[in-house]
């Protein structure tokens, strides 16, 4: 029964996405295929499709531009091309780079930058949820104490704070002041290769990587501290107390069990949106992620990147979501029964 009742709820999630997915990808087309080119009178293959002879797309014969208007479905009537659309959405057909910053297939542009932002944002954002667990049980088993007063001041200080405030605070200090970091990621780690590319990565990652787990931390904690005051004042942990556990054991193995579901949503959901890139920190620290070409998409007008971005950061975060369903089923059978 309980095994059917799991097959069941993963079967009705995973229809969700597919309706949400699809709505998602219908606004996607009309935000990005229809109306900016029916408000502005504007052909879209002149943003979509890659121009022969200009200075930056020398590369692209005309053969190219024919496979892309035909794989976008430019040579098509709306209805013929939205369905055109969705296939080619779905197959991560995203075409071509048409900015003055990026050429190439959009898909490789991805794929070539979204390690960098998986391994920035992805690392600080797991950092911050395993710092914010513990810190936030134990803020709430001293709730009221000078250290819970410190730690929940600080971390709601580093939370309320913004992002482009406290990484140029870093860059200030660290790379202009002290030395200790290079002030532009890429140009300083581009210059090594083999084990000397990967340890100037990594020294190159520390600002950024503080920056935002600084910022991410305090969101955790406060989220985490919350329930874990709701679940310590629960009667079965005067129970547990009665019977000799240790604080510890009480904290860590029961109230952090019952108090983590929520800040678990939103681990979800931050974790979903780690391919949109943390757009001001990778900026300002000349990081080579999704975020800065994010950005890079905008000034240049690299439509077909925006629009794969978008679709992806929307699909990831559907995902993460199912998954967090998933395992709020797992741990909390009362959902499940739902």
């Amino acid at each position: 029964m309980k095994g059917m009742g799991i097959k069941a709820y993963i079967i009705k999630k995973i229809v969700s996405i597919f309706i949400t997915m699809w709505v998602i990808a219908t606004i996607n087309f009309f935000l990005f295929q229809v109306l900016p080119f029916t408000l502005l009178g504007i052909n879209p293959e002149q943003w979509f499709v890659p121009v022969i002879g200009t200075q930056h797309n020398l590369q692209y014969i005309e053969k190219i531009r024919q496979q892309v208007i035909a794989q976008l479905g430019f040579n098509k009537p709306l209805d013929v091309r939205y369905f055109i659309y969705l296939k080619a959405m779905f197959t991560f057909q995203f075409g071509y780079n048409v900015g003055s910053a990026l050429s190439g297939p959009v898909i490789d542009t991805i794929a070539r930058y979204a390690p960098y932002t998986v391994l920035l944002l992805g690392g600080s954002t797991v950092v911050s949820f395993v710092i914010s667990l513990y810190l936030g049980v134990f803020s709430a088993h001293k709730r009221g104490t000078p250290v819970d007063q410190i730690s929940f001041m600080t971390l709601l200080f580093f939370y309320a704070m913004p992002s482009f405030w406290i990484g140029s605070l870093l860059l200030l200090i660290f790379a202009y002041y002290l030395k200790w970091a290079p002030p532009n990621a890429a140009a300083y780690f581009s210059q090594f290769t083999g084990l000397k590319f990967y340890l100037a990565l990594l020294k190159s990652m520390a600002l950024p990587f503080t920056s935002l787990t600084l910022i991410s931390i305090g969101g955790f904690y406060l989220i985490q501290r919350s329930t874990a005051i709701d679940i310590i004042n629960e009667d079965f942990v005067t129970i547990l107390r009665a019977k000799g556990l240790k604080n510890r054991t009480i904290l860590y193995r029961h109230v952090l069990r019952n108090a983590i579901l929520p800040t678990l949503t939103i681990f979800a959901i931050s974790m979903g949106f780690v391919l949109s890139g943390a757009v001001i920190t990778e900026t300002i620290f000349g990081w080579p992620g999704l975020g800065y070409w994010t950005y890079m998409a905008i000034i240049t007008q690299d439509f077909p990147l925006e629009q794969a971005i978008f679709f992806i950061i929307s699909l990831m975060v559907v995902l993460a979501n199912f998954i967090a369903d998933i395992s709020y089923g797992l741990l909390d059978p009362r959902i499940r029964r739902g």
